[in-house]
């Protein structure tokens, strides 16, 4: 079995996977947390309670930002987030035994869906048509209490193609 994530310091989300399943799928929002220490045991107490993860062989990370996204993350934002990410590796590691392996989200996409998204749409809504077709989530997909589709999913979905990058083992 395979853990997901896609660290963020507002909402992360995770997913446990075998190769042909999906076990647990789901995101934790840290919105209330005020600091990256909260978020992050926020975030790695909500892990630890998960049924599935006794029998995770895997973490692997979605890669933080490393450049500028265009009028969309600062230079503070991305160190927030790879500070974040590390401690969040740190605690996994610490608690589960288990290096984490960091991947790019492009990658990640390419090696599942065989592109990473289509010219014209936007990457998020690329991983969630391609994760429809592929895979069965609705059971796993939240809705707010206005019956709406939650956002929030979107991190959840991320997490899902992260989980399914097969690293190469020794």
């Amino acid at each position: 079995m395979q853990l997901g994530l896609d660290i963020s310091t507002t909402t992360t989300g995770y997913a446990v996977t075998t190769n042909d399943s999906i076990i647990e799928l789901g995101f934790v929002d840290l919105k209330k947390q005020t600091d990256i220490s909260d978020k992050a045991w926020t975030l790695v107490n909500h892990l630890c309670e998960l049924d599935s993860l006794e029998s995770v062989k895997d973490i692997i990370v979605e890669d933080s930002l490393s450049g500028f996204m265009r009028g969309r993350t600062s230079q503070q934002t991305i160190i927030k987030l790879a500070k974040f990410n590390a401690v969040v590796c740190f605690l996994c590691e610490y608690h589960l035994q288990i290096k984490p392996v960091l991947v790019g989200a492009t990658t990640a996409r390419k090696h599942l869906f065989g592109k990473s998204r289509i010219k014209g749409m936007t990457a998020k809504e690329f991983v969630k048509n391609r994760v429809e077709e592929k895979y069965d989530v609705n059971k796993f997909m939240k809705y707010t209490t206005r019956g709406n589709w939650d956002n929030r999913n979107m991190d959840a979905l991320d997490a899902l193609v992260v989980s399914k990058y097969m690293l190469p083992h020794k």
